[in-house]
């Protein structure tokens, strides 16, 4: 993936006063990650140059992104992690899988375009957002996948669907419909244990507590999730919770 691939997404429109700003960040972080690759690419591949790569990359990204919540910035945000997943993926080359720190940037990059997706309304992500999203995770997701990492599979999926809630599974799950157990389990595992925290915790934040002790119970019940005790655990606190509203409703 060349660097000259790697272009911000015009997805904003740059239509407010702020708009100039944001496109000028943008550019400021590409020209940021396009040197922190080409000086990888000037050394030997090693676990200390891959590293060093690592630590350098997420303090640019912190850089752009720590200051900027997703009500104000969604759109934003979306465009940063996007560049960011792309540019990172194009370094993947000269990386090595001998450095924790490559599969953990990977890691928390999906965390956090999966949590901004959730933070931010689907009605206001335009169409073509959706669209410049998930060929951007496309690309990325085939080029990562050479190196035997598949961390972006839930977020193709999920911006393929075009929400973070469009899932046909997860829509039945969560409104009471019938479900088969083979396909919500495949879901969840699909999806991971920390996008079904982030999805339970989200849930729960909203006011949405019926839903969120739908999904822990099925994560907790799921013979693919690792740590079933935590959803067993986080299943009946929620469950408490909800206890009071319902004998309320008695």
């Amino acid at each position: 993936m060349a660097d000259s691939d790697v272009e911000p997404a015009p997805w904003s429109n740059r239509l407010s006063n702020s708009a100039e700003d944001t496109f000028v960040a943008m550019e400021c972080l590409l020209t940021t990650l396009r040197a922190l690759e080409a000086t990888l690419w000037q050394q030997d591949m090693s676990e200390i140059s891959s590293t060093e790569y690592c630590d350098n990359f997420c303090q640019a990204l912190m850089h752009y992104a720590g200051s900027r919540n997703s009500v104000e910035h969604g759109l934003p945000l979306l465009e940063v992690y996007c560049l960011s997943i792309n540019c990172f993926a194009a370094a993947r080359p000269h990386l090595t899988a001998d450095s924790d720190n490559v599969a953990l940037v990977l890691k928390r990059l999906a965390l956090s375009c999966f949590e901004l997706l959730l933070s931010v309304p689907e009605n206001e992500i335009p169409y073509e957002a959706w669209v410049q999203f998930y060929r951007s995770v496309q690309v990325a997701h085939d080029a990562l996948l050479e190196y035997g990492s598949a961390d972006l599979q839930a977020l193709l999926q999920i911006t393929g669907e075009g929400g973070a809630w469009s899932n046909p599974v997860l829509s039945a799950l969560l409104t009471g419909r019938p479900t088969n157990i083979e396909e919500v389990e495949a879901y969840i595992a699909l999806e991971g244990e920390g996008f079904m925290e982030m999805r339970v915790k989200h849930l729960e934040k909203v006011g949405e507590v019926a839903k969120a002790v739908v999904l822990a119970k099925s994560c907790a019940e799921c013979h693919l999730v690792s740590n079933q005790t935590t959803f067993r655990q986080t299943y009946v606190s929620l469950l408490c919770h909800l206890l009071p509203d319902i004998q309320a409703g008695l």
